[in-house]
């Protein structure tokens, strides 16, 4: 082993009551103490990318062999209470912001604190908004970042072209009526007309200017919108304040229902159900759309012709807003292997850390290298829309340190309102006005938040 690998591996030393069926991994027969099983997820360029970043450790440490899972683990909490239950979970994982703390409150995952200083790692050398995000309020960590995605507007360039419009500025100084503008501008008719046309057709579009995830009724979508109104689902350091009904967050979602009901200029949840919009905007039939960074590499599977660019989302009236969602590298509290598991755990968070899984690494500067910025393929710009707006002060996490998400995004909580307000059934204002006191209050309380 490497000088970073004790030779003697701990066990877990406490189970709570979710793990108390299955203390241990491999359904307690007794496991080779030099094989760690790896659970991981994703595509298959996915899966090769933590393969290879692995590949390093595995060469430090000849006498140790990497077990590689592949399933729903990490990104669903479901799948590894199964396999806890069962006692078959992997010794190390990769979760996610949107699940992690919910893990953490379940006593799954480890508390790597004591393993930092004793691996060499300093909190302070990763990403603060990424790395903050995963801090308890007590301070310890149980996970290191993987990387993260942040929202962006990815944008046809030959469109913007077409259309006698100038590219939108790649720093974010842009507004959301800009892109309301815009979008509005780059929607066509089968007959040319844009959608500010009289003679516009909106029952023949055959070009749509802006694809937002509101239309899966999914956070990534509305929450940075919300964000930059300065509203939002929930506020607060634990999110456990509800503030989905404010003045500025209906005025948000008014506004994202509007592209698609009133100026017909955005994929509706009727059109992303037949194909979904980010394909759409892959294939050439939408000019702009929020997201993340994983759009690169569909482009170069699927369409490697497509001329775009990228830009930090616009300012709404409270500034420039994004959402980063982390990929979490994270050991599993009821393993036998605790510490060959945090010492994996950090290599591949530190020394190993790149582009794993296409995200934008949080650890030092490797960002601005060859590992995303300057890597093949990335668009020019990648640093002012993807990385600089990690630094902003209205950019969040959708971390869920209450553990209430579950409850208030649902049909019991404010799923019943989105769907009302994207199928354009009702306004923001008649579909989440006096929510948070009729709804959304009562499932924090009952959770005793």
């Amino acid at each position: 082993m490497s000088s970073r690998t004790r030779a003697t591996l701990a066990t877990a030393t406490v189970c709570t009551v979710l793990l108390a069926a299955a203390c241990s991994s491999g359904g307690g027969e007794e496991s080779d103490p030099n094989t760690l099983r790896v659970a991981i997820w994703g595509v298959n360029t996915d899966i090769a990318s933590i393969e290879e970043a692995a590949a390093g450790y595995q060469e430090a440490n000849p006498d140790i062999t990497i077990e590689f899972e592949v399933g729903d683990c990490g990104p669903d909490y479901a799948a590894c209470r199964q396999l806890i239950a069962g006692g078959n979970m992997a010794d190390v994982l990769v979760t996610g912001s949107w699940n992690y703390f919910d893990m953490v409150s379940d006593g799954v995952l480890t508390d790597l604190t004591p393993y930092l200083e004793e691996n060499g790692v300093d909190p302070a050398d990763f990403t603060p908004t990424v790395i903050e995000a995963l801090e308890t309020s007590d301070g310890a960590l149980h996970g290191l970042p993987m990387g993260y995605n942040s929202q962006s507007l990815f944008y046809n360039t030959d469109m913007f072209e077409a259309a006698g419009l100038e590219e939108p500025a790649a720093d974010g100084s842009y507004t959301y009526e800009d892109l309301r503008d815009w979008a509005a501008k780059l929607t066509l008719d089968e007959n040319g007309n844009n959608a500010q046309d009289p003679e516009f057709d909106p029952d023949n579009i055959a070009q749509w200017g802006y694809y937002n995830r509101i239309a899966l009724a999914n956070e990534p979508g509305y929450g940075p919108v919300m964000a930059a109104w300065g509203g939002g689902v929930l506020s607060g350091e634990q999110r456990n304040e509800c503030t989905i009904d404010t003045p500025e967050s209906i005025d948000a979602l008014q506004y994202l229902q509007d592209l698609m009901w009133v100026d017909h200029s955005a994929i509706t949840p009727q059109l992303e159900q037949e194909e979904p919009g980010y394909l759409r905007w892959v294939n050439g039939q939408v000019a702009m759309q929020q997201g993340s960074y994983e759009q690169v590499s569909i482009v170069e599977e699927q369409n490697p012709d497509l001329n775009y660019n990228i830009a930090a989302l616009p300012a709404g009236p409270a500034g420039n807003a994004t959402l980063l969602q982390i990929h979490v590298w994270a050991a599993y509290s009821g393993s036998e292997k605790q510490d060959l598991a945090a010492d994996f755990v950090t290599y591949m968070s530190t020394e190993g850390s790149g582009q794993q899984m296409g995200l934008i690494p949080a650890y030092q500067d490797r960002a601005l290298g060859e590992d995303f910025a300057e890597a093949e393929g990335a668009p020019s710009n990648v640093v002012a829309a993807q990385i600089e707006p990690a630094s902003w002060p209205l950019t969040y996490v959708n971390v869920d340190p209450s553990n209430v998400w579950a409850g208030i995004s649902g049909q019991d909580g404010f799923g019943p309102a989105m769907e009302d307000l994207i199928s354009d059934r009702a306004t923001a204002e008649a579909a989440f006005g006096g929510l948070c006191e009729s709804t959304i209050n009562p499932i924090i309380e009952a959770s005793g938040q």
